[in-house]
């Protein structure tokens, strides 16, 4: 490495340097997202500009007690309401021996990854199947992958098993003890499948450390909470929102003073539940036991109650940067259905629906001031009549809630969607018919061990490269795709008699066309059946190599397919 330059006297600088004319104005610090605390409590925000500084964004929780207090005892009063077999009370590592605390962290670490992007009704069955199979970190690590897969089969991202039992591998090849699963949430991290998110709910709920999560339910809690208009999946946002839950956790569990408690998983958990029941992308605002301390309620109701508030400008170098310009257009078209929570049993005309104050307020600034107990209150308006019947309106407390959770539904910033990308694909479903037996044969191969439905077992299929294929075109295409199918790895011997052998499948029909989509592409599989035929004086070899097998008809179900090749052979069972 170059030795640094010494910094030059005043009396050696270049010539240039002294025969300037004017010196170059300094460049603008960045504005810093470091959680910063204000002197004193910021005023709410005024939308649509929002004009506010950078600790407007402050947790109003860090500073309310009771606020903390009454969502720990929501949540007690939810997970007796709403029990899930992971979650158990709290056992503190000091008092319990390794084998207990091993199975606790374990049970954890299962379940946040099952519940990633799936639901927790269609969690529960799979996570006590699987905790009954391999009730252990130690039974995981010992299991056959293609079992842990078969397991699985039916909650799809089955990547997320291959690196849960990745993971037990390592951890058991690293530790011995009762509890190979360690409590520090950075040394979690190191393991494969465990990220940030999942080692703070490990070390918090099973071991008591005060590490914060940061999940999409919690992301929208906390953007709420302080009034951050952002498009959450930013980097610098999300790094914000993580400081802001390490000091929501830390301050709750009085850390550092005390170091492990039940408080933390407790805490993280009752965001969680917060954002998946209550603090929904459509919030029910008045059953939430934080609403007092939301920046994004008080600010919808300024403008459901055409409140006013201080205005207050804050110095440039201390405004916000982050939050981005609110999309009033969303305000102006937001509705209000008097109905949407009820249930519907017939099909009727029904009255226009109901401006949201919201959007009335914005229309105000450019119309005529509303003069209440003119044309509103020239009738009686407690009831209106829908083709003959009457009908009581919603109460003017009950639309002006709406109307702020309405408001409150904005946060964080919505981003628009890419485009999922499509594709075609033919696959070859291959029959195989031997003399004397009564149950066909069909031909499936594994995918490699990485990569999209990594280690699943599928039927061949070949990607469609041209644009507006016809079936003629792609029988074409599977025929010519079909007899290359010995590339993989196999003795001369077997490739000669596999290439035999598919040289005598015969084409039998196009049996459909299945449109299937992954959550970032878009798939067309044609399904392309094939047969082939074997006499009793045929002595072919059909041994396969260990990357392809031969299934009977009866054994199929239990192959780890994908749901994709599921549904394709569905469809073959249906047709033949």
């Amino acid at each position: 490495m170059p030795p640094r330059r010494a910094p030059q006297p005043a009396s050696t600088r270049p010539p240039h340097a002294s025969q300037s004319k004017s010196i170059p104005k300094p460049k603008p610090k960045p504005h810093s997202t470091a959680l910063a605390e204000p002197l004193k409590r910021q005023p709410t925000a005024l939308p649509p500009a929002r004009t506010h500084a950078a600790s407007y964004h402050w947790p109003l929780l860090l500073n309310d007690k009771e606020g903390c207090d009454a969502l720990l005892v929501w949540f007690e009063g939810v997970e007796e309401k709403r029990e899930m077999p992971w979650r158990k009370k709290w056992v503190d590592p000091e008092g319990v021996e390794g084998r207990v605390l091993g199975r606790r962290a374990y049970e954890v670490w299962v379940s946040e990854i099952m519940l990633q992007q799936t639901r927790v009704l269609t969690v529960i069955p799979y996570f006590k199947n699987w905790i009954s199979k391999w009730p252990t970190v130690y039974d995981l690590a010992q299991a056959d992958h293609d079992e842990v897969l078969s397991v699985w089969k039916g909650l799809g991202y089955y990547s997320r098993a291959t690196r849960l039992h990745q993971g037990a591998q390592a951890m058991v090849a690293n530790n011995r003890d009762f509890c190979p699963i360690p409590s520090s949430a950075e040394e979690l991290q190191g393991f494969p499948g465990i990220g940030r998110y999942t080692a703070g709910a490990i070390s918090s709920i099973a071991f008591g450390e005060a590490e914060p999560v940061l999940d999409g339910n919690v992301a929208r809690v906390l953007s709420r909470q302080i009034g951050l208009y952002v498009n959450v999946k930013d980097k610098k946002c999300n790094d914000f929102l993580w400081s802001v839950a390490d000091k929501l956790v830390k301050h709750v569990s009085d850390f550092p003073n005390t170091k492990t408690s039940a408080v933390p998983g407790n805490w993280n958990q009752a965001l969680m539940e917060l954002g998946s029941t209550t603090c929904t992308p459509r919030p029910k605002c008045d059953d939430c036991p934080i609403q007092s301390t939301c920046r994004a309620y008080s600010e919808g109701q300024i403008l459901t109650e055409q409140l006013t508030t201080p205005s207050i400008v804050p110095d440039i170098e201390d405004a916000c940067s982050m939050c981005a310009q609110l999309d009033t257009e969303d305000l102006l078209t937001a509705t209000i259905d008097e109905e949407e929570d009820g249930k519907t049993t017939k099909k009727r005309k029904v009255e226009p629906k109901k401006s949201n104050p919201i959007s009335h307020h914005f229309k105000l600034r450019t119309s005529t001031t509303h003069q209440p107990g003119t044309e509103d209150n020239d009738e009686d308006d407690s009831c209106s009549t829908i083709n003959g019947s009457k009908k009581r309106k919603a109460p003017e407390s009950t639309l002006k809630s709406k109307s702020t959770a309405a408001y409150c539904a904005l946060f964080p910033k919505k981003v628009a969607k890419k485009k999922v990308t499509e594709g075609e694909c033919v696959v070859c479903i291959v029959e195989l018919c031997l003399p004397g037996e009564a149950n066909s044969k069909w031909l499936i191969e594994q995918r490699p061990a990485t990569g999209l439905l990594a280690s699943l077992w599928q039927f061949p299929q070949r990607a469609i490269t041209t644009l507006n294929s016809t079936a003629l075109d792609r029988k074409i295409l599977a025929q010519k795709f079909l007899p290359c199918l010995d590339s993989r790895p196999m003795d001369l011997m077997k490739v000669t008699a596999f290439r035999v052998l598919l040289s005598k499948a015969k084409h039998v029909a196009e049996i459909d066309s299945l449109v299937h989509v992954f959550s970032h592409f878009k798939l067309t599989m044609h399904v392309h059946l094939f047969r082939i035929d074997i006499d009793k004086d045929n002595h072919l070899d059909y041994t396969l190599d260990p990357g392809r097998r031969w299934v009977d008809t009866e054994s199929m179900d239990r192959e780890t397919l994908s749901t994709g090749m599921q549904r394709c052979w569905s469809r073959t069972q249906r047709a033949l």
